[in-house]
C-alpha cells in the first residue's frame, strides 16, 4: 500500500512538472493504473480471506 501510495505521488508530481502533453498523459494514466492495481489486490486479498474464513467448507 504505501509503495502505491509513493508511486502515485512521484507520477503526480511529473506529470506537474512536465510542458508536455503526451508525457502528462502518460503520467496520469501510469497514476490510474497503480491505484486500479492496489484496489484489484485488496480486492482479491479479502476474496481469499472470505473463501479461507468460510465455515460451510470446513
Amino acid at each position: 500500500m504505501a509503495e502505491q501510495t509513493w508511486a502515485t505521488q512521484q507520477l503526480l508530481t511529473l506529470a506537474a512538472q512536465t510542458p508536455q502533453f503526451k508525457e502528462k498523459a502518460l503520467y496520469l494514466a501510469l497514476a490510474e493504473l497503480t491505484e486500479e492495481q492496489q484496489r484489484r489486490i485488496d480486492l482479491a486479498q479479502g476474496e481469499l480471506d472470505g473463501r479461507t474464513w468460510n465455515p460451510s467448507r470446513w
